[in-house]
Order: C-alpha cells, then sequence, then structure tokens
C-alpha cells in the first residue's frame, strides 16, 4: 500500500472540519441541524463508525471519528452527499454546499483525544454562542455531563478517566476547567490535513504536514 494511504486505517482517530462554500452558512433553519445529525446518526450505523464528540457551529462543522473499518473518506462522502443534495433541494440551490473537501487530522489518542474533545466542546463557548459547553443544544457536550443522551460514543473518552462513571464524568469536567496550553489548542484549529502525536507516531503516518 502506498505510505500516502495509510492516513486510512482500521480504529483510526479523526478530528474532522468542513467548512461551506465562501465561509457560508451550511444551516438555514432548525430543521437543517436536526436533518444533518440524523444523517451522522445513519451514517454511524451505515459505516459502523463511532462518534465521541461532535459541535455543529455556523458554517462549518467539528467531528470526532473513530474508523474501525478503515473507511473515513467513504463514510464522509455519504454523509456529504446526502446532506448537500438534500440541502440544495430544499433551497433551490445549485453547486457545492461545502468548501471543497473536508479536513481532517489523525490523532494520537492517549496524547490527543481528550483534548480534541474539549477543544470541539469549547468551540461554541468561544464563538459565544453559549456560556458553558453543555448549554449548546448542537453539540455532544450536554451528554457528557448527563443532560440529554443521545448517539455519542462518549465512553471512548469517559472510560478513560476513572473507574466509575461518576468519577469519569468529575475528571472530565475538571479537565474542561483547566487552563489550555496554546500547543493543545493550535494544531487543531490549523485548517488543514495533519497528523497529531508523538515523533513516532508521525512517522508511522504522516503522508501530510504534521503537528506536534
Amino acid at each position: 500500500m502506498p505510505r500516502g494511504q495509510r492516513i486510512f486505517f482500521e480504529g483510526a482517530h479523526y478530528h474532522i472540519t468542513d467548512r461551506g462554500n465562501d465561509k457560508g452558512q451550511i444551516f438555514a433553519d432548525l430543521e437543517d441541524r436536526f436533518q444533518y445529525l440524523s444523517l451522522l446518526e445513519k451514517t454511524k450505523k451505515d459505516f459502523g463508525l463511532l462518534i465521541p464528540a461532535f459541535a455543529l457551529m455556523t458554517n462549518h462543522i467539528h467531528l470526532y471519528l473513530v474508523t474501525p473499518k478503515a473507511n473515513l473518506a467513504e463514510a464522509m462522502f455519504a454523509l456529504n452527499n446526502d446532506y448537500s443534495h438534500g440541502f440544495n433541494r430544499k433551497y433551490g440551490r445549485t453547486g457545492h454546499l461545502f468548501e471543497g473537501r473536508y479536513k481532517y487530522k489523525l490523532i494520537q489518542t492517549d496524547k490527543y483525544s481528550l483534548a480534541l474533545t474539549r477543544y470541539i466542546h469549547l468551540n461554541p463557548v468561544k464563538a459565544g454562542l453559549a456560556a458553558k459547553p453543555e448549554d449548546y443544544p448542537w453539540s455532544s457536550a450536554s451528554e457528557y455531563v448527563g443532560k440529554n443522551e443521545g448517539f455519542t460514543d462518549k465512553n471512548v473518552v469517559l472510560d478513560t478517566l476513572g473507574d466509575s462513571p461518576a468519577a469519569s464524568v468529575a475528571k472530565y469536567l475538571e479537565f474542561m476547567s483547566e487552563p489550555i496550553p496554546g500547543k493543545f489548542w493550535r494544531p487543531f484549529e490549523k485548517n488543514r490535513n495533519a497528523v497529531l502525536g508523538d515523533r513516532d507516531f508521525r512517522a508511522a503516518h504522516s503522508p501530510h504536514n504534521t503537528d506536534t
């Protein structure tokens, strides 16, 4: 297999970002957001994905995806194709809804999975859309604190934090409240494909630009 394809493998963890074309909105009303979440759940089932975290913003999306079957490209094509066609039919549009292909970062789980979850859940807060992550209705943050139940695979993250559900949630909330070192925030903000991890991880899986 060519080295450039090693970014896709079984059990890989990814940070996915998808942006509206020309910075345009990809959700025009509440129905659009519900439709995207419905398709996201369908894609999860159809392709056997795990989804530890997500946040739907106004003109972009953040997803934390795990691919047990090494099928990221197929899953994202199905999700974006279904949503884009439905959106265009609803509003009488033509052309691309999303700005080119989605961007993805392959992450080393023991180093970045919790940091990625925090980044995704704090995005609406940093954008001024909610006072606390769990107050934002279009992310998975509320599921982490037991406020809502959905299709998020939160245990991918929480099971690494404690020996009981209560201990795991307490540790998660403690981590969310800590000051965020720039080195654990800036890499997620870069709108490009990358591999995030230590030197050995990047050497094994780095067909794209890399970050530490």
